[in-house]
């Protein structure tokens, strides 16, 4: 009784001695994401690199989420996301019809797929649990 005691007492203070904050794993299984900002960047980039998408309208939005997100990698991609989709305004704003876009379209694809890389660092894999609710909800 003593023995089962002392065992039972020591393994309540190792795993008082446990971390505190839920492991990187089950951060990734979770289906809400701590860090909203990141999340909806992800979700709404992969949405916009599935669908070839490399207008600035829709990718403005996804920058600013993403510099606005708490992980680094996903702000340091946002704020590259950010410079291409000013860039790419511009251009749109001057109306120029003798501009060639290729460049430019090409410049916000590696900037999506950099940000899209930087999500997959933070959350793993796709398919996001998070990212599936996001694209239901904005498809209804």
């Amino acid at each position: 009784m003593i023995r089962e005691l002392a065992a039972f007492s020591c393994l309540l203070l190792v795993s008082a001695c446990g971390p505190t904050e839920p492991s990187a794993s089950a951060q990734v299984s979770s289906t809400a994401p701590a860090d909203q900002y990141a999340a909806s960047a992800c979700a709404q980039v992969a949405r916009v690199i599935e669908d070839q998408d490399v207008r600035f309208t829709s990718n403005s939005g996804i920058a600013m989420r993403a510099v606005k997100a708490t992980d680094p990698g996903v702000q340091e991609a946002g704020q590259r996301l950010t410079l291409v989709t000013k860039e790419a305004g511009d251009l749109f704003v001057k109306n120029d019809p003798g501009v060639d876009l290729g460049p430019t379209n090409a410049r916000m694809a590696e900037a999506q797929r950099g940000l899209l890389s930087a999500c997959t660092d933070l959350f793993g894999a796709q398919p996001w649990p998070f990212a599936e609710k996001s694209s239901q909800a904005t498809s209804n």
